[in-house]
């Protein structure tokens, strides 16, 4: 927890400052003639921040790469000076990204202006680091350029030269039958995909808020996507939708329709939309554009190894349209969809391709790029910008997580579960399903042994209790209570005990509220830049968020649910483990989500502000139980 109580002032005394003037005099005169000595050199190498000693050694493939392949870029940075060196940026080649997509960094970098990296990265004397970028081929061409490391104002660039060539086609040998009939190639129905904006309303001005992507569905307009590409989320209301449309493969999309939303669940992120008119306001006339539908395909069908085509708006490495391939590598269970709610791909999608197409050779739609993130909290997020001060330092800047979405996608939607969607829309039919909750909520039974209860009638367990600038935590009136004074703010306490994997529990009840308030529980606490937070909001939200290395990372977004009720006492119940995390409301399981970053650490109790100051919230009945 981060709270700073404001130093009291000094009085200022008459006869320290005249003692203080004169050794100022003294001192300036000193450093005068060490400047006429030879000393202005080290002063310069002291401002400098002593990156005279930085060297950069960039290794890139030997040999030339094929589109689609994925290769690896090394920066390996040594610091051969006396004085520490801070890495503040990592360019890449623009020609680089013109053709080749990256598709994650370790470790991961904040994504900033002109496809920099921004870092916070010391390297001592004699230290060294090394940045690997993991990057797919996309188009061939001479991915030539330099890479730029910034230290402070020091920039060090490096050269490069990546050949990219030609996918290899296999020959096939000819024999002396009658040849077959033709069979169908690969077809790539580009046309038919579509860059879909939100517009959003942020401190009353109409801005582009995220980007996603959808596919044309039929000749009039109907275009499909997901629910959360078009949907509007916990911090900000969607206005209006632009669709832009693609003229050619190697033209960003233009802009072309307004939209709106006619059919949409959010509890399979899928979603229909419909074109209302063009820019100016006048009537639609789709049609006339010549986009041919893309055909619906059998996901039933797909067998482990098949190819998978995917077309999209990744929204990094440049702004066309971006094919990546594939293959079926597994299906994943979902109540109540079956068992294959989700076709799992060996592809690597980046995030802004989320609501795009996914399709056989032949270019037939088999599914949706859908399930946002892994879990492995590697990705880089691409398909927004940050839009919300969601770590709450009083600043929106690259250190806040992207709204809505982030991160890359492994799963997809398969079409069958889209096409009542589909065809509801078809026959003109609207329907809206915001509620995300599974129609028979599941239960999360607390299970284990019992190792820690506390009823807070005193602080035998050692909670950290206190006032602060922003609030205070006391254990009163049978009850751990956090309350806090500011907005945007958050409080936590936590025990000195260290816990690995755990499930726990604790009744809460909003003592004195604010209609957008947070609370819930914190594990895995090792220090203020790496721990998780498990919470539900007053005006009935959960998520499941994390800081790994003092960067901001949501395993589970924002989600409204019906099952938060909205006053009385309130059950929460959170397992934390090296395999994943679970939330759950008076025994309702909320999310679960898998997850590999998790470290034992100190747990406890957390509370925190939005738009509103001045929250208390009361804890009682805290019980750890170890699986």
């Amino acid at each position: 927890m981060a709270d700073y109580a404001d130093p009291s002032t000094p009085s200022k005394n008459r006869t320290v400052w005249v003692i203080g003037c004169a050794v100022v005099a003294i001192v300036g005169l000193c450093l005068l003639v060490f400047l006429l000595v030879g000393g202005f050199a080290w002063l310069l190498t002291a401002f400098n921040g002593g990156t005279d000693g930085l060297t950069v050694v960039v290794d890139t493939p030997t040999a030339d790469v094929q589109v689609g392949d994925i290769f690896f870029l090394e920066v390996s940075m040594t610091n051969g000076g006396t004085r520490n060196v801070t890495i503040t940026e990592i360019r890449l080649p623009r020609a680089l990204l013109e053709n080749a997509q990256v598709i994650s960094v370790d470790p991961a970098g904040s994504i900033g202006p002109q496809s920099a990296f921004t870092y916070d990265m010391t390297i001592a004397p004699t230290g060294r680091e090394t940045v690997v970028f993991s990057l797919q081929a996309l188009t061939p061409g001479n991915a030539s350029g330099e890479v730029e490391v910034h230290a402070g104002r020091t920039v060090i660039s490096s050269p490069i030269r990546i050949n990219i060539a030609p996918a290899l086609v296999e020959e096939v040998e000819t024999v002396e039958t009658p040849p077959p009939a033709m069979l169908p190639g690969d077809v790539i129905p580009y046309r038919a995909v579509v860059q879909i904006i939100a517009i959003i309303n942020l401190n009353g001005q109409l801005v582009q808020g995220w980007t996603g992507s959808g596919t044309v569905i039929s000749e009039d307009g109907l275009i499909l996507t997901n629910a959360h590409v078009v949907f509007s989320d916990r911090f900000f209301e969607v206005a209006d939708l632009v669709v832009s449309i693609t003229t050619a493969q190697d033209q960003p999309p233009e802009p072309m329709f307004f939209a709106d939303v006619v059919q949409g669940d959010a509890r399979l992120d899928l979603a229909v939309i419909k074109v209302r008119s063009d820019l100016e306001g006048n009537p639609a006339n789709f049609s006339a554009l010549g986009i041919e539908p893309v055909k619906i395909g059998q996901a039933e069908s797909l067998q482990l190894g098949d190819p998978i085509v995917i077309l999209g708006y990744p929204g990094i490495g440049g702004e066309t349209i971006t094919l990546t391939r594939g293959e079926v590598s597994g299906f994943t269970a979902e109540a109540p969809y079956g068992n294959r709610a989700f076709i799992k791909t060996s592809a690597t999608i980046a995030g802004g391709n989320s609501g795009g197409l996914a399709a056989t050779p032949q270019g037939e739609i088999i599914g949706i790029p859908t399930q946002v993130g892994s879990g492995e909290l590697e990705g880089v997020i691409v398909d927004c910008r940050p839009l919300a001060d969601t770590n709450r330092d009083g600043v929106i800047d690259e250190r806040d997580n992207c709204v809505p979405t982030g991160g890359f996608i492994n799963a997809l939607r398969p079409i069958n579960l889209a096409q009542p969607l589909i065809e509801a829309a078809l026959a003109g039919q609207v329907a809206i399903i915001e509620e995300t909750d599974p129609e028979e909520p599941q239960e999360m039974e607390p299970e284990g042994e019992l190792v820690l209860f506390d009823d807070f009638s005193d602080n035998r367990n050692d909670w950290f209790v206190g006032d602060f600038t922003e609030g205070n935590v006391e254990i009163t009136d049978g009850q751990l209570v956090i309350s806090v004074d500011k907005e945007k703010t958050y409080i936590f306490s936590t025990m000195l005990e260290v816990y690995s994997n755990l499930i726990m529990v604790v009744d809460a009840r909003v003592l004195q509220p604010t209609g957008d308030g947070d609370y819930g529980f914190i594990c895995g606490y090792v220090d203020d830049q790496n721990y998780t937070v498990l919470e539900i909001s007053e005006d009935g939200y959960y998520t499941i968020w994390a800081l790994v290395a003092d960067q901001e990372i949501y395993l589970v977004d924002w989600t409204a649910s019906d099952m938060i009720p909205s006053s009385g006492d309130i059950t929460l119940a959170a397992y934390c483990g090296s395999d994943g995390f679970a939330l759950a409301v008076n025994d309702t399981l909320l999310a679960s989500v898998d997850a590999s970053h998790y470290k034992p650490g100190q747990v406890g109790l957390f509370t925190g502000t939005w738009n509103q100051a001045n929250i208390r919230i009361g804890f009682d009945n805290f019980a750890i139980f170890e699986p």
